[in-house]
Parts: C-alpha cells; sequence; structure tokens
C-alpha cells in the first residue's frame, strides 16, 4: 500500500500549530508523512525603477523568517521527527498554494485548524479552510483549536443519499479501517420519508460499507447542524464526516448553507470528502 501523504497548511497560529499535532498522530497511525505548507503573499509591483529588486529583498527576508518559525515548530512538537515530513513555502493566496502544492506532491489528504468566525466576519470573509474544501476535491480533515487527537471509533456520516460514488466514501472508509472504527450513516429529513430513489441509493452503502462496522439512522428535522449535535451527544461520537455540496454564490455570501456552519463551528474534527 502506498504511503498516504498529509498536507498540513500553517500559518504558525495555535489553531494551526493544534493541527499540525493532529497530522502527526494521524499520520503515524496511518504511517504516512507529512507536508507542512506556509503560504505568503509579496506585494505585487508595477514596474517602478528599483521595485522588483526590493519585493525580491523583502520576499527573502519574509521567506527566512518563516523557516525560523518552521524550526521553533519542530522544536515545539518534537513528534514531528517520529515521521518523514518536509516544509514548504508557496507565495499565493491560501487555496492556490494547497492546490499547487497537492497536485506537485500527491497529497491524499489536508488537515487543517479551523475555529467558528461570527457576525460579519462568518458571513462575508468565510475562512481558509472551507474556501479550501469548497474549491479543492481533496479529503480535508478540519481540526478546532482545542480538539485533541482521540483513537477514532465511531464517525457519524451524514448523508443525503444523493449519487454518492464509492470514489468519494474512500477517504472515510480508510480511517475507518485504520481505527476499526464503526460507520454511522445518518440520513436528516426535513419532515418527510425517504423516497424511493433515497432507499436505493442507501442501499449501495452496504456494498460500499462491507466489512465495515455500521448502522443507519433515520431522523426527521429542517436543521441539519442540530440534528448532527444532538447525534454525536447521544452516540459518542469521534469525528463527523458529510459531503457539502456547492452552494450559489448568495449562500456563501449570507451564510445559508448548513454545511458551511458545521465547518465553521465543529468541536469535533470534520472529514469532508470531496464531491466527484
Amino acid at each position: 500500500m502506498l504511503q498516504k501523504k498529509l498536507l498540513v497548511p500553517v500559518d504558525f497560529s495555535t489553531c494551526s500549530i493544534n493541527a499540525v499535532r493532529y497530522a502527526v498522530t494521524l499520520a503515524k497511525k496511518m504511517k504516512g508523512q507529512v507536508l507542512l505548507m506556509h503560504s505568503l503573499n509579496v506585494p505585487v509591483t508595477h514596474g517602478e525603477i528599483g521595485a522588483t529588486a526590493i519585493v525580491n529583498e523583502l520576499s527573502q527576508g519574509i521567506e527566512e523568517d518563516v523557516n525560523d518559525s518552521f524550526t521553533e515548530l519542530i522544536d515545539k512538537i518534537p513528534m514531528i521527527k517520529e515521521v518523514p515530513y518536509d516544509t514548504v513555502i508557496k507565495s499565493s493566496f491560501i487555496t492556490d498554494a494547497v492546490l499547487s502544492v497537492s497536485k506537485s506532491n500527491d497529497i491524499n489528504m489536508i488537515v487543517m485548524g479551523t475555529k467558528g468566525a461570527h457576525g460579519l466576519e462568518e458571513m462575508v470573509m468565510g475562512s481558509n479552510t472551507y474556501s479550501v474544501i469548497r474549491d479543492i476535491n481533496i479529503p480535508v480533515i478540519a481540526v478546532p483549536g482545542n480538539a485533541e487527537f482521540k483513537s477514532v471509533q465511531r464517525i457519524v456520516f451524514a448523508s443525503d443519499y444523493k449519487k454518492t460514488s464509492p470514489e468519494s466514501l474512500e477517504p472515510l472508509l480508510d480511517l475507518a479501517r485504520t481505527f476499526g472504527a464503526e460507520v454511522h450513516v445518518l440520513h436528516i429529513s426535513p419532515g418527510q420519508d425517504i423516497t424511493a430513489e433515497e432507499m436505493e441509493e442507501a442501499k449501495k452503502f452496504d456494498r460500499y460499507l462491507k466489512n465495515i462496522r455500521h448502522h443507519y439512522h433515520f431522523t426527521k428535522n429542517d436543521n441539519l447542524e442540530e440534528s448532527i449535535e444532538k447525534y454525536v451527544e447521544e452516540n459518542n461520537i469521534n469525528m463527523i464526516s458529510l459531503m457539502p455540496r456547492k452552494h450559489n454564490i448568495f449562500e456563501l455570501i449570507f451564510g445559508k448553507s448548513q454545511s458551511r456552519k458545521i465547518i465553521l463551528h465543529t468541536e469535533l474534527p470534520l472529514l469532508a470528502l470531496p464531491h466527484w
């Protein structure tokens, strides 16, 4: 089996440092390797005399500072040295950097720190983690700033039973196999019974989840986030998994997407599956 490659974007905040700890522990369990990435933005020049040289010198100085920060990070988390690891610096916006590095390094999974945003910041700015999940078709584990790594015993997968492919489920199944975890397939419907089409899709899960302990649960509620939170509390869940669908621009601006709220506010690690 090929070694898993985990990419961890790092801005050296407490939140992202916690994601590094989580990713390293996960990599040890999965016998994988970790790539720590920092993205930075350098001012763009417009051809002024001498400006290019100034920007190049500034960029070099910033990279030296970032490399020093990486050294401090590795000293702070010595367990990083227990797995194969490397560092990379990219001069671009976070989503572009993640996409570029993921392609050039055959990344299997992205592990990112996240913390709840509120008010105008949540409505308009969103979060880097959500942007990566929305725009890049690679599985992402969003790790809350205060989450500690715990052995994954029970994963709840919130499913809408809408043409879920085995390829998109593979990261979930891989984690379940690695930890010997149960998968709880949770379907939440806004006050209506499961349709015949949804039932047919549900039946496919028995093939997808072959040799993995799993359970099916159905609940009626028009609030996805509330239903998942209640299920998590009642069933001692260790990880949440969902497949965020692409939403229109109005949902992104005004924060109406419930999967977006879950990503921002979750207190458990959340596995966001790619939308093939």
